[in-house]
């Protein structure tokens, strides 16, 4: 039985729930919702300060990319990048627990089911037209539920650059929260939005089961806008075809985010 994490209080759960209740949906390139100042000042501040240390991620730092899965209390994971994340202090983990379950996955997530629902419902859709295709069953199995994953800790530095993607098909919503240092140019370490001249089908990303990248598929790809990377902000889209997007990092140090998904995978599946 899961360990129940000290509950965030009620004012932080209706402070964000205004937040994401006073956000836009966007149609261009593609849907997505850019929400600042999403958390309290004062919580968004205790996440900053317990930023887990470089030691803690998983990685090749010469890559520029460093990765730690969060264990929040009573949670198995399949995945190694999540090992020393419990060798961090109690108190240090204590406000990322009550993020990643409670604001995240409680608040969040409903959110992002509402705001992108057509598009969810599509995947789901599309996923029940083929039931018998071994890409899917080997892949995915029904009832589909989608629940915001634990995410990652993602750290990035000077030179290393993403390609316009889209996500794996397990994932029908990607959330990206940002945390950046005094070092961060928040006008262009945001997350890039490209527009595409096709999409890529659904079969296709299910074929692959990963992450899908568009030069590799021979559609090509327009830069449209880059989301300002400032503190406290939250940048998500639904996973679509058409949901192009990457990053190229240039500013010194690293660049601090957290990424997560609304995922049809459960915790126990590999992120």
């Amino acid at each position: 039985m899961a360990i129940e994490a000290a509950r965030v209080s009620t004012r932080i759960v209706d402070a964000v729930r205004r937040r994401l209740d006073s956000a836009v949906r966007v149609e261009e390139p593609f849907p997505y919702v850019l929400v600042d100042r999403l958390l309290p000042e004062e919580f968004y501040h205790q996440l900053v300060v317990h930023w887990p240390p470089t030691s803690a991620f998983w990685g090749d730092a010469e890559s520029g990319k460093l990765d730690l899965v969060p264990v929040p209390l009573g949670i198995k994971l399949d995945d190694p990048r999540n090992q020393t994340y419990l060798d961090l202090p109690a108190d240090m983990r204590g406000p990322w627990d009550q993020f990643v379950l409670q604001v995240n996955r409680e608040i969040v997530g409903p959110f992002l089911e509402r705001i992108f629902a057509p598009e969810i419902a599509e995947r789901l859709r599309l996923l029940a037209t083929m039931p018998d295709d071994p890409d899917v069953a080997d892949y995915l199995r029904p009832p589909y539920a989608a629940q915001m994953n634990v995410g990652r800790f993602m750290m990035r530095s000077a030179g290393y650059r993403l390609k316009p993607h889209v996500d794996a098909p397990a994932y029908v919503a990607t959330a990206l929260y940002y945390f950046p240092t005094d070092n961060d140019n928040p006008a262009t370490e945001g997350t890039t939005l490209f527009r595409a001249a096709d999409e890529i089908a659904t079969a296709s990303i299910l074929a692959r089961r990963r992450t899908i990248y568009f030069d590799k598929t021979g559609i090509e790809t327009t830069p449209a806008l880059t989301a300002p990377f400032v503190g406290n902000a939250l940048l998500a889209f639904p996973n679509t075809g058409r949901s192009a997007h990457g990053m190229t990092i240039s500013s010194p140090g690293w660049r601090r985010s957290f990424q997560c998904h609304l995922s049809l995978k459960s915790d126990e599946d590999h992120l």
